[in-house]
């Protein structure tokens, strides 16, 4: 770690300067272990390597970065399928995304959310597809609605989950088992297959403040009626419709079953 480049010729307030403007894995590939001032810059202001992206290759390489600065890193974005990174060393992680262009095997998803590292995450987003090579559905782009059971366990910390992939939306979820109350999620984001699961979902969510839908299909006659949801303090609610279904008669009796839900 002798080597001597054209930035020690600089103070480490330009240095920082410098650093301010790459991102975290500009500095952890390009600066890190370079040589033992950058080093310890880097180390010294950990800010600048708390958001990583790992690469689509070379895990291994990532995961002997990880030895160096797993602790420091708070939000990680994951680009592969490969999910088999070393979660023990990242024992501050508060923050993860998924966003493989590869879909993802359940087993292999479940690796991540039984995870101890899971139970501490605050934020979770999800966008790429999930199947399942036990359950085969004629309408593959839908995603079974038990692969995420593990994010309403109640021991975990998560505030925020996203899931809006347009790919592959849930699957009605009415008679999944397994589910608990999730008292710390506030924000929920999710592309349904249809609109009715929502009542399902919520149930489980009773701290909930916002909530952002993608819908397939909005079916008014199934509104449920007995269902009270007037003691979640949602305060912000968005829904985008994808169903092609237009008459105005349909439309119309959409609206009402929207408003329905709304009043609830």
């Amino acid at each position: 770690m002798a080597e001597v480049t054209c930035f020690d010729r600089l103070s480490t307030e330009i240095i920082l300067e410098i650093f301010n403007y790459l991102l975290s894995n500009d500095l952890m590939f390009s600066f890190l272990s370079l040589n033992k001032r950058l080093n310890d810059t880097l180390f010294y202001h950990d800010r600048l390597l708390n958001n990583i992206q790992i690469p689509t290759r070379n895990l291994d390489f990532s995961n002997n970065i990880f030895q160096l600065i797993g602790s420091k890193i708070q939000h990680l974005t994951l680009t592969t399928k490969d999910l088999k990174i070393l979660w023990n060393l990242l024992s501050n992680l508060r923050s993860l995304t998924i966003s493989s262009s590869i879909s993802l095997n359940c087993d292999h998803f479940y690796l991540i959310l039984n995870r101890k590292q899971f139970c501490n995450l605050e934020s979770f987003e999800m966008k790429s597809k999930i199947y399942s090579e036990e359950v085969y559905h004629s309408n593959d782009h839908i995603v079974k609605g038990t692969a995420f059971i593990p994010i309403f366990y109640p021991f975990n910390k998560l505030k925020s989950f996203q899931y809006l992939s347009t790919i592959s939306p849930f699957q009605t979820v009415d008679d999944i088992s397994g589910m608990d109350i999730s008292q710390h999620l506030e924000r929920l984001s999710l592309n349904l297959w249809e609109f009715e699961t929502v009542y399902f979902i919520l149930q489980y969510c009773p701290n909930l403040k916002e909530l952002d839908l993608i819908v397939t299909i909005i079916d008014p006659v199934k509104v449920n009626e007995e269902l009270d949801l007037s003691n979640i303090p949602l305060q912000k609610f968005s829904l985008t419709m994808n169903d092609i279904r237009c008459s105005s008669l349909m439309t119309r009796a959409r609206y009402l079953y929207i408003t329905k839900f709304l009043k609830h």
